[in-house]
């Protein structure tokens, strides 16, 4: 039986916006999502995201759900829900398009669909910021297209046209890059990138001496102050109290109101200081009562989690410096034993409240890897190698995990698996998987008395070598792998 009643969703004839409905469908999905009937959520997501489509947060929370239905065994949309009509209204056909996308997440073409109707629809109604919600998946379609088996070359270049619409240059440079790295030999490429690059440093180049006007259309000059403040990557203490000070009056204007006591948590955070963060932690305990929402609870974790992050760094930085305390040290150990612990906690009670976010089993592995829990962590990363965005990450942690349990065959099998899904090999992780193998191979070489498994780490060592020749110890391990796999070769002869 429904924990809640299943309201019928906005009509289109004669629809009116209203922000208060978007608020009131976007804490009815929250809620409902809690209770794991994923359909209705995102029913009430689309529904919200009607009255205010540039809500990124809301945007967010739904591809969460997505991912959750997903992994519960959610099912594609059907055919009549793939050619219901959406009307002639661009908003309505590209929230059409993010639903059916959100009931089939892992699919790259309905993303490349669900961004070119975004598209379509920041044309038409740029005071909305579509084309942030544009920005954020193009943003997911270059990780999923890079961590894929088969990296898609004509997506990235459908990719790159949309976000150069947008006027994200910097994004569209990065996935004109990613195609030509699958066709090197494709000049027309070669000559598109080099001018996107060119493009890029100029708009760049432009907004830093001030001859672009961001928001022309923003008619409203108090507006526009706003924003800018709040735009700002630098803020000055008076610019953050005024936003700080408009937040907190929005919220008491209307204190059920979640949206308004985010931003005004999220003001809070910006200055980064006990007091500011002390206070957005009693709202959101305070909010976790009355609701009895977990959510909230998440938050305060993380800021606590953030708060002991910032005195790591600067009590790592006493105990670094050349006149350092004695005690610092031990006393950094200490401080760096509490955080694991509590993080790991954190992780704990999250995965045990969310058991199908497999974003979270990944950071629980995390934790207890840290511990050397490797048994635990090979459970919880084996779970999280399905989610898309940790899918390579997980696998060089499992791969992690083996070689400290000495199991060299399963983690050169699942080393191998993670470099299929992660090709680059000039990047950390690339590198990393690769080195992390050779390891592998070298000892199970060592262990099996096998010259083929030491040929091959010295060839993986050889290609690292060539990529970077200052990565960690790599001149030395290369000559090492070199004599073991004679040393093993002749002794097979003989």
């Amino acid at each position: 039986m429904a924990l809640f009643r299943k309201s019928k969703p906005d009509e289109n004839n004669d629809f009116q916006r209203d922000p208060r409905k978007s608020h009131s469908w976007f804490e009815k999905a929250s809620a409902v999502a809690d209770t794991r009937q994923y359909e209705f959520a995102i029913e009430c997501f689309i529904s919200g995201l009607r009255h205010d489509p540039g809500n990124r947060n809301a945007h967010e929370q739904l591809r969460e759900v997505a991912l959750k239905r997903k992994v519960g065994g959610g099912k594609p949309a059907g055919l009549t829900e793939r050619l219901r009509s959406a009307g002639n209204d661009p908003i309505n056909k590209f929230l059409h398009g993010e639903k059916l996308w959100v009931k089939d997440p892992l699919n790259l073409q309905l993303m490349l669909q669900t961004i070119k109707l975004a598209v379509a629809a920041d044309k038409v109604a740029p005071d909305d910021k579509i084309n942030e919600i544009a920005y954020w998946i193009g943003t997911i379609i270059l990780e999923g297209n890079q961590t894929s088996k088969k990296p898609d070359k004509a997506s990235y270049l459908k990719l790159r046209d949309l976000l150069v619409q947008i006027g994200a240059y910097e994004k569209a440079v990065m996935a004109c890059r990613l195609a030509l790295q699958l066709d090197p030999q494709d000049t027309t490429i070669q000559n598109e990138l080099k001018d996107l690059e060119a493009e890029n440093t100029m708009q760049e180049g432009r907004y830093a001496d001030g001859d672009v006007d961001f928001r022309a259309s923003v008619r409203d000059m108090d507006k526009q102050r706003q924003l800018g403040e709040e735009d700002a990557i630098t803020k000055t203490e008076s610019v953050l109290e005024h936003i700080i000070q408009r937040r907190r009056t929005e919220y008491e204007q209307e204190p059920a109101d979640t949206n308004r006591l985010h931003k005004l948590v999220d003001a809070l955070l910006q200055k980064e200081s006990d007091q500011t963060e002390s206070e957005a932690i009693q709202l959101l305990q305070s909010a976790h009562e009355q609701t009895g929402q977990y959510r909230y609870r998440v938050r305060v974790g993380d800021i606590r989690m953030r708060q002991m992050a910032r005195q790591f760094r600067l009590l790592k930085k006493a105990a670094d410096a050349k006149d350092a305390d004695p005690q610092a040290r031990g006393k950094l150990e200490s401080l760096y034993r509490q955080r694991m612990q509590f993080e790991l906690d954190q992780y704990t009670e999250r995965v045990k409240n969310y058991p199908t976010d497999l974003g979270l089993k990944f950071q629980l592995g995390m934790r207890l890897f840290a511990f050397k829990k490797y048994d635990e962590a090979i459970s919880a990363f084996q779970q999280a190698k399905v989610d898309p965005k940790h899918r390579a990450l997980a696998h060089e942690h499992l791969g992690r995990c083996y070689l400290a349990r000495e199991w060299f065959d399963e983690a050169v099998d699942t080393l191998r698996q993670g470099i299929e899904l992660h090709p680059l090999t000039d990047d950390r992780l690339g590198k990393e998987m690769r080195y992390r193998l050779m390891d592998a191979l070298a000892r199970a070489a060592e262990l099996n008395n096998s010259p083929e498994h030491a040929r091959e780490a010295q060839k993986i060592a050889s290609q690292l070598l060539q990529t970077d020749i200052n990565y960690r110890d790599i001149r030395q391990r290369i000559d090492a792998l070199r004599q073991l796999a004679d040393r093993l070769q002749k002794g097979k002869s003989q």
